[in-house]
């Protein structure tokens, strides 16, 4: 069995260094020395200075030797370091040797001084260095202020065009420390010389004058007879028409194509029912100029029932056309320009259509509208003056002779006079009042009786423009009609005007009211003084589709004759929008009439599939 070798401890190799060493050191003279101090040349520092001249080490204030020996004159002496600020740090050129490279930044070669009072020559070994004083450090200067070098010029369409290129941000203005003060349109009105834009036209026209007999009601004709315009929610509509640009006028073309059923569209008890299919064209125009202005709106239908046989017959046409201009001829005055053209006839069932007719007389009406509207600071006012005609067109009898209806035609004259105050911008009231005469072609009708007749009427109102929220205008009056011969007086409260309310930005509400006194052709009956209300709600159920409800109410009092009507409709409809130029709706319908007067109530329901073009 082997033996393990145990290693050497520490001690072992202490104690064989301690005798190698001094075995491999050579001698400097001779190979054994008996001299004690022989091997002090181990001690002695590296030698930086000529190796033939070594500097010599004399024992000063360092413990090595009495302090009183001084060196002798002319050798390297160490300073001492008692009462000597101490220096800290490494100076200059500290540690660098007499040959290779020099870091103090001084000569190759140190010069050798001239010692004063002799020319003995002191070698550099033989210097003697002064202790290095006390001077502090000082502060290092501020580094010098640099002007920013100028921007270089940036071409914003060179540097666009580099792919991937980040534009700067544009320099925002600086905030002013004046800003410009809130000029309030009220208050500017008043300030001498101010500058006010021109009000649309209808800041100045007030309602229409008291239209001539023959102007059928609002929606009493049967369904679809009056074509609807676009719908209140359409302003902000993805799917309204862009129209057609023709120099400075926008043109927004429609057409609507109907078809559907109506179970009694004579509106008499237990009427027959019939097919029944609409054309009803649209166009809408409006100026594009800075200044004056031009609108035209021109509506009109044409309803076909294909059963025929109805007596009188009810294929008729509808039109509805107005054309209005204002010209500026100041900063605070327009001159206002209107002209209207209406085709209609009289509502089915009405008591002004005699026994025995094949064809319903067709009652034309053209008129004008002349007037200036001037602006007082917050007070705005009109005076227009009207002309209407109204005509009859001869009708058919079930017997083939031919009925005329000239007698029935008369000449309308009105002035019509709006005072309003500007409270805010919002909040418009105004004061209105109008006088007409009516003037027959023939002095007396069928009957021997003069129709002639004076017309005057006032109300009160506010016009509105609340953030667009609710716009429009609605008033209350009284209206009176006096006629020449011995037929009663016609006289009542009215209530006419139009609201549209956005009540949210998918719903809004429209609610319309008008007040008319039609002549009537009836022996000992004067005129019949006719209320309308109308509500329409439209709801987006889809940006597309639109969902519709409307319910009406109107009153009929035929003064002289004791009969007093009253009217109800209710509809409901859902509009399918394709894209801009084409919708597709579908409309159900019903109406019915309560009387006083027996053997005149009725009920009636219809629906309708609409086709909407539209550019």
């Amino acid at each position: 069995m082997p033996r393990r070798c145990r290693p050497l401890s520490v001690t072992g190799l202490a104690l064989l260094a301690a005798i190698a060493i001094p075995a491999l050191v050579p001698s400097r003279a001779s190979a054994q020395s008996a001299d004690p101090n022989a091997n002090d040349d181990l001690l002695q520092p590296s030698l930086q200075a000529n190796p033939n001249n070594p500097p010599t080490f004399v024992p000063g204030n360092t413990g090595t030797a009495p302090a009183d020996q001084a060196p002798a004159a002319g050798q390297f002496t160490a300073p001492s370091r008692i009462g000597t600020t101490p220096v800290y740090g490494s100076p200059t050129g500290f540690g660098a040797g007499d040959t290779g490279f020099n870091s103090a930044n001084t000569g190759r070669r140190p010069k050798v001084a001239q010692a004063q009072g002799s020319g003995v020559a002191i070698a550099p070994s033989d210097m003697t260095f002064d202790p290095v004083p006390d001077i502090p450090p000082e502060p290092p200067s501020p580094p010098p202020v640099l002007a920013p070098p100028p921007p270089p010029v940036v071409y914003p369409a060179r540097a666009a065009a580099r792919p991937g290129a980040i534009l700067p941000p544009p320099p925002q203005p600086w905030p002013l420390s004046n800003p410009p003060a809130v000029v309030y349109p009220a208050t500017a009105a008043n300030r001498p010389g101010a500058i006010l834009p021109i009000p649309p036209p209808e800041d100045f026209q007030g309602s229409a004058s008291t239209p001539p007999p023959g102007t059928p009601p609002p929606n009493t004709l049967p369904l679809g007879a009056v074509p609807r315009g676009t719908l209140p929610i359409g302003a902000s509509d993805p799917y309204e028409a862009l129209g057609i640009r023709a120099g400075s006028f926008l043109i927004l073309p429609a057409v609507e194509l109907s078809a559907g059923f109506d179970n009694n569209p004579q509106h008499i008890p237990g009427g027959p029912g019939s097919p029944e299919f609409l054309v009803a064209p649209e166009l809408h125009v409006r100026s594009l100029w800075a200044s004056n202005s031009l609108t035209a709106d021109i509506v009109g239908s044409y309803v076909d029932y294909t059963s025929g046989g109805f007596t009188p017959s009810l294929n008729v046409p509808y039109l509805n056309a107005k054309v209005d201009g204002t010209l500026d001829v100041t900063r605070y005055t327009q001159i206002l320009l209107e002209g209207r053209v209406n085709i209609a006839t009289d509502n089915p069932g009405s008591p002004n259509i005699q026994a025995g007719l094949a064809t319903l007389p067709i009652d034309t009406t053209v008129g004008g509208t002349l007037g200036v509207a001037e602006q007082f600071g917050r007070i705005e006012t009109s005076l227009k003056g009207t002309f209407d005609r109204s005509m009859y067109s001869d009708s058919q009898e079930t017997d083939g002779e031919t009925a005329n209806f000239d007698w029935r035609a008369f000449d309308q004259y009105a002035g019509i006079l709006r005072v309003g105050y500007e409270i805010d911008p919002e909040f418009k009231p105004f004061f209105e009042v109008q006088e007409d005469t009516r003037i027959h072609d023939l002095p007396v009708d069928l009957n021997g009786q003069d129709r002639n007749s004076t017309g005057s009427s006032a109300k009160v109102g506010v016009a509105l423009a609340m953030s667009s929220s609710l716009t429009g205008e609605m008033a209350v009056g009284y209206m009176q009609r006096d006629y020449v011969s011995p037929l009663p007086n016609v006289s009542g409260a009215t209530l006419d005007g139009s609201l549209l309310w956005q009540a949210t930005p998918l719903t809004s509400a429209k609610f319309t009211a008008a007040t008319t006194i039609n002549d009537s052709v009836v022996e000992g009956v004067s005129a019949a003084l006719s209320h309308d209300v109308n509500v329409e709600v439209d709801h987006a159920l889809r940006t597309w589709l639109i969902a519709m409800g409307q319910i009406g109410y109107g009153n009929d009092n035929y003064v002289g004759l004791g009969r007093d009507d009253n009217r109800y409709f209710a509809a409901a409809g859902l509009t399918y929008k394709l894209n801009r130029d084409m919708q597709l709706k579908g409309t159900v319908r019903e109406d019915w009439l309560t009387s006083n007067v027996s053997g005149v109530a009725y009920q009636a329901t219809s629906f309708l599939l609409t086709l909407r073009l539209q550019r």
